[in-house]
């Protein structure tokens, strides 16, 4: 599970490479740019958990994540094959705590990430800063790519059907990098 981390640690650094002063609740993504996160609230509400398998220049480790998202909170746990507990990260709309405190994790970029696959692109569109979304669909899928001065930063692959059930997939060509997040039996969570 080391290995995990180090592969979340080495995302969050690289894409929160911002040279740019950002408004205070934004979160630098990409070597220039920003996301400021949403409220809960605006997000689809959902409660869930999914295998995540993270592959990282050819090595993968895979978890279990918890999701539970309602109008106060966005809950995500991580919990190795085993159960053994990694991370739980809470954001309350203000501010995003994980525990325990790993500030190598960035949770704040963890929210991000999750963000711009999940929430309405109507209502991210206002909160990048120095970025760019395109959304898509092909074969069912819908998609998701993110800019930054026109170079490919996130490609983001989602099946369709409720969040709980769905398949997602995140790529970060910049870190040869990819997340699949594949829906798991019983699909309730309790993080």
């Amino acid at each position: 599970m080391l290995r995990v981390r180090l592969a979340w640690s080495a995302v969050v650094l690289l894409l929160a490479a911002c040279a740019t002063p950002l408004p205070p609740g934004c979160t630098a993504f990409g070597r220039n740019g920003g996301v400021c996160l949403l409220p809960p609230a605006s997000l689809p509400a959902v409660e869930g958990s999914h295998l995540v398998k993270v592959t990282r220049d050819g090595q993968q480790d895979a978890f279990m994540g918890l999701l539970k998202i309602d109008a106060r909170t966005l809950q995500l746990a991580g919990f190795s094959l085993f159960g053994t507990s990694l991370f739980d990260i809470v954001y309350d709309g203000q501010t995003v705590v994980s525990r325990p405190e790993q500030p190598a994790l960035k949770p704040d970029m963890l929210v991000v990430m999750l963000e711009l696959a999940i929430a309405d692109p109507a209502l991210l569109q206002g909160r990048l800063h120095g970025l760019t979304l395109v959304t898509g669909s092909r074969d069912g899928l819908q998609l998701r790519d993110v800019y930054e001065q026109g170079r490919l930063i996130v490609h983001i692959e989602e099946s369709a059907g409720p969040l709980e059930s769905a398949d997602l997939r995140i790529e970060v060509p910049p870190l040869k990098l990819s997340v699949e997040m594949t829906p798991m039996p019983g699909g309730a969570a309790n993080p």
